[in-house]
């Protein structure tokens, strides 16, 4: 089920950039001066709705206000299947963003902003080098790397931002599969599978990543984060 799930996902996904010639917008953040927390319209989980058999959920967003408005909270508080990961123990199906006020659903899937400190330390993965990235629709032309070789979205159920409503709904990479420290808050490829994560490469292919891929593979598990 779970593979099935990322495998609609990227079906999703490609529909999308075959509507648009791009991938949706990880998110749109605010303006300079605005508070990004309060301004976030939805994100790429939300644009690909249509596709997902949710043309009606779709159609009840307000994509023109933050995902947190009032507006918004009937819709987001719909629990998808597709965005849940079967193996995550759960207490609820909800949660409630940093600074909001609403309860929305969970979405066990992130997408991938880039690698951050991966190849070094010093690496902070700016300007973002995923493909899944705040206010740029990438198309698969921009994915210098193949879209075979990167990775797209992936398992991190315990993110703080786990909605899939969510314009933050995505992620950088900066640590061994499995390994992430507690001050990253979820925000890493994370799942409750032994041994591994499950993902999505932007060629649409669904891929178990071991928790030693970061280890026996070197560069490689850096440019699978990037594009």
């Amino acid at each position: 089920m779970r593979e099935h799930n990322l495998k609609q996902i990227g079906i999703a996904l490609h529909g999308y950039h075959d509507a648009y010639n791009t991938f949706p917008s990880g998110g749109w953040i605010a303006l300079p001066g605005q508070p990004a927390t309060q301004n976030m319209n939805t994100g790429w989980s939300a644009s690909v709705l249509p596709w997902l058999e949710q043309r009606v959920l779709f159609d009840g967003l307000n994509l023109s206000l933050p995902y947190g408005d009032p507006t918004n909270s009937t819709n987001g508080h719909t629990v998808l299947s597709i965005y849940l990961c079967p193996s995550e123990p759960r207490i609820s199906f909800w949660n409630r963003d940093v600074g909001g006020i609403f309860d929305y659903a969970d979405g066990d899937y992130g997408g991938m902003y880039g690698p951050r400190g991966l190849a070094f330390p010093s690496d902070a993965n700016n300007p973002p080098r995923g493909p899944v990235i705040f206010n740029q629709p990438v198309s698969l032309a921009q994915i210098l790397d193949g879209a075979s070789q990167t990775l797209m979205v992936g398992e991190d159920p315990e993110a703080i931002h786990a909605l899939w409503i969510s314009g933050h709904n995505i992620f950088d990479e900066c640590c061994p599969i499995n390994a992430r420290p507690p001050l990253e808050y979820g925000e890493e490829l994370t799942s409750q599978h032994p041994g591994g994560v499950n993902v999505l490469f932007g060629d649409g292919s669904v891929h178990f990543l071991k928790n030693s891929t970061n280890s026996s593979s070197g560069d490689n598990w850096c440019q699978f984060c990037s594009r």
